[in-house]
This record gives structure tokens, C-alpha cells and sequence, in this order.
């Protein structure tokens, strides 16, 4: 939806750009009770949030839809404004997870590739979005803005969208892909030049530096990676998992810390890549300020929409697909947990079912899950004989592959049942071990 004019150049988009320019105060004053906002993946505007919460007494049920997740506390999400404001998320995240648990926001179930299914099958109840808000960079001579390097759903809700408000940021980077928006396809601009933060690196643990071990024996050279967001996953790379490895490729859905680095050493080449051979391929960056310059008119990297990128049917089409992706926790039977403790939800599913799919199914590929092997300073173990009422299964276990934990490898695919137990045991926490083998033999 939203506007669509003349592209040819000269003063045309110009005169629109410069009449659209309106303040974020403007913006919210569009905004009326029962409307639906969506807020595009990584596109959080501080002067449109605060310009909406400002508003708190003039409005009623208006929903904030975030299928990544609002990753600051505006002030939406207590029960002062529930009345006003319904966030609804598709992901938990620090800002969320108390409101989400007390049923402040709403948590739509939907993984990411398919969070939008319903609207373009038409299916019964589904409306577009009263208004759709993210970032951009100011145009260039031809009138097209640049969604920098987190271009996730944002393309994807603008067409299901009114009205498209873009808050215009000149310290986004110009990238390559399918990142350029004509000036005629929004409705609205704000300025928003808030600059970027260098990205936050993970703590490392003794954990973590065990399992990047394991991982680095699992991948060979000329892999192609996927790494998903996560404590133990998204260390690996800044860990020197990958150091020693030659010509790897990268698709994946999102990019994690060190993976630049990888990529200036001569590490990732993306030479054997399949799908995309000699490109840095995601959807979005992640990244801080330091990556964003790094790949301001790098034509290596390269973003595509979640509708290509989160497609297994694409993702397998690169041999040797490797997915290395956290777990919260998982069973003797091979069910993996990545959502929630028992029916409390944590994050979301993400891209990772679909990650984990397309490698199950790539020519020489693996879906490696990873995680430690306790929790709660060893109090709990990760590896549990059943999953207690309400827990999510996120993969479940005819997709079972590979199992790392800082104790060791479980090679869980053609495997019995009591085989995977047995494989799941002998990487648990040693203090973990009795316990579950006497549950296992109960159990299977």
C-alpha cells in the first residue's frame, strides 16, 4: 500500500520528499484509537515512540505490532497504559518478557518467515496495518532511501500497510540487495539522525569457550553458515571457532559478533556458496557502528527479504548448509526447547525453525543446536528426561541432528530413541548424569 508516484527524477520526488517532511508530533497526530501500528524489525524511531506515548490521554486501543520485539522500554508496555497501547510481539526481549508474562503484550505465534502468510493469503480476520514506521537514510540523486543493513520485514509491511513513515537517519549505511525505497512508495518523513552504538559482545564463560571448541570440529571448510542470536551461539565466532577454517560461506537470517572479522581475514568468502556464491547474504546485520561503516557500499554483503531468506526451500539450496543455534533445553527424546521455561515464553522461534530445516535438508548440510548444560549456576540441567506441561517445542524431534554442550557432541539423527538418551546424557553435567539415567530407564 502507500503512495506510489512518478519515479522519472528532476523535481517530482523531490517536491514530494520535501512536502512529506513533517515533525514526529505530526506523525502520532495521524494516529487514532483502534488503529494498528506496526514497527518494522530494527527500525525502533525514538522521537515517533516518544511522540506517541504523548498521546497516551487522547487515545485508546491502539496496537504496536514488533515481530522482532520492541528492545527498549518506551513505557508502552506497563499496565498504566494498557488501556491506550496493546504491544503485541512475535519475540520476547528484555523490555517485554514481565509484560508478556503478565498478559500486558500480546505474543502472536508465527515464526518469522511466515508472519505475514495471512495477509497475503487473505485468510478470514486479517486486516493490513493502519501504519507502518522505520528507518531510512536520506535519498540519493535518483530519489531512492536505503534501509541500511537491517532490512528484516520491513519491505514486507509496507506493502501491507496505509501509511509508510520513515524516520530519516544519515548514519544508516547504503547497502546492497533489496534495500532501496523510492521516495513515492512513503507517505511521511521525520528526521532521526541518532547516531549508532559500537555492538554489545557477549560475556564469554568456560561454557561457551568448551562448546565453540566442539563446533569448530563439527565445521569443514567451504561450509556454508548460518548462526543464530543467542549467548552461546552468538559468541562462537568472536571465540575463534571459525579461525582456522577456509573459504566458508554465509545465509543466514541475521549476522552475530566477529563474523566481520571473519570476513577481513579471509575466513568467509562465500566462494562455494550455493544460493549466492561470493556474497555476505542475510536480512539483517545486527551490528553496531563500527560493522555498519564496514559495509557501507560493500557490495559483499548483500539483504534480502524474510520471504526469500527465510524459505527452507531456498535455504537448502546451498550445500553443506550448517545452522548452529542456541537451545534453552531439551528432552531424552531429541525436542528441543528455544521459547520458553515451562509455559513463561523467553524469546521467540525466530527464523530458527526455518534455519534448522534448510540445513536438515541441504546436500551435506547439519542443523547443530547449542547450549550449556545447566542453568541457575548448575542448579538445573538443560538436558531434562520430559519437558513439564506447557513447555513450547520448537524443533521437534524427527528434526533432531546434532547436540553440542561444553561436555561433548550428540549425534542424535538415525538414532533410537534410547540411543539419543543415552547420547544426551553422556554430554550432560556429570552431577546431571545419575539422575537422568534413572529417569531415562523409567521413560524408554
Amino acid at each position: 500500500m502507500g503512495r506510489e508516484t512518478n519515479r522519472a527524477g528532476g523535481s517530482h520526488w523531490r517536491n514530494h520528499y520535501q512536502s512529506r517532511m513533517v515533525s514526529p508530533e505530526e506523525v502520532a497526530a495521524k494516529v487514532s484509537s483502534g488503529d494498528r501500528i506496526y514497527v518494522a524489525t530494527s527500525h525502533e524511531s525514538a522521537p515517533l515512540m516518544a511522540s506517541l506515548l504523548g498521546r497516551a490521554d487522547e487515545l485508546s486501543d491502539v496496537e504496536i505490532r514488533s515481530l522482532g520485539g520492541l528492545w527498549t522500554d518506551y513505557g508502552f508496555q506497563n499496565g498504566t497504559w494498557a488501556h491506550v497501547f496493546r504491544a503485541n510481539m512475535s519475540f520476547g526481549t528484555p523490555a517485554s518478557r514481565s509484560a508478556i508474562a503478565e498478559g500486558i503484550t500480546n505474543f502472536t505465534v508465527v515464526g518469522f518467515g511466515d508472519a505475514f502468510r495471512h495477509l497475503n493469503q487473505g485468510r478470514a480476520g486479517s486486516e493490513p496495518f493502519d501504519h507502518c514506521w522505520f528507518t531510512v537514510t536520506p535519498p540519493n540523486e535518483a530519489g531512492y532511501c536505503c534501509v541500511g543493513a537491517e532490512l528484516w520485514d520491513l519491505r514486507i509491511a509496507m506493502k501491507h500497510s496505509k501509511i509508510n513513515v520513515a524516520a530519516v537517519n544519515d548514519h544508516l549505511p547504503r547497502t546492497f540487495g533489496d534495500t532501496w525505497i523510492h521516495v513515492s512508495q512513503i507517505d511521511y518523513f521525520i528526521e532521526d539522525h541518532e547516531p549508532f552504538l559500537p555492538r554489545a559482545r557477549h560475556k564469554t564463560t568456560d561454557a561457551t569457550i568448551a562448546i565453540a571448541k566442539h563446533v569448530s570440529g563439527l565445521v569443514r571448510d567451504r561450509d556454508t553458515l548460518q548462526i543464530g542470536t543467542g549467548s552461546t551461539s552468538g559468541s562462537l565466532a568472536q571465540l575463534g571457532a571459525f579461525d582456522n577454517k577456509q573459504d566458508l560461506g554465509y545465509f543466514a537470517e541475521m549476522s552475530v559478533a566477529g563474523l566481520i572479522d571473519l570476513v577481513e581475514n579471509g575466513v568467509i568468502t562465500s566462494k562455494y556458496a550455493t544460493a549466492r556464491p561470493n556474497k555476505f547474504v542475510t536480512t539483517g546485520l545486527t551490528g553496531g557502528l563500527e560493522e555498519y561503516n564496514y559495509v557501507n557500499n560493500n557490495p559483499f554483503f548483500e539483504f534480502y527479504d524474510y520471504d526469500y531468506m527465510l524459505n527452507p526451500a531456498v535455504i537448502c539450496q546451498n550445500e553443506n548448509m550448517v545452522s548452529i543455534n542456541n537451545g534453552l533445553s531439551i528432552d531424552l527424546r531429541g525436542q528441543i526447547n528455544l521459547v520458553s521455561m515451562g509455559p513463561t515464553l523467553w524469546s521467540g522461534t525466530g527464523g530458527q525453525l526455518s534455519y534448522h530445516t534448510g540445513a536438515y535438508l541441504s546436500r551435506g548440510g547439519r542443523a547443530i543446536t547449542v547450549l550449556p548444560s545447566t542453568a541457575a549456576k548448575g542448579t538445573i540441567s538443560r538436558i531434562v528426561p520430559e519437558f513439564p506441561a506447557g513447555q513450547v517445542v520448537t524443533i521437534p524431534w524427527d528434526l533432531a541432528d546434532t547436540v553440542v554442550t561444553e561436555f561433548g557432541v550428540a549425534e542424535l539423527l538415525g538414532k533410537t530413541m534410547r540411543q539419543r538418551a543415552e547420547a544426551l546424557i553422556e554430554i550432560a553435567h556429570p552431577d546431571h548424569r545419575p539422575e537422568l539415567r534413572q529417569a531415562a530407564a523409567k521413560l524408554l
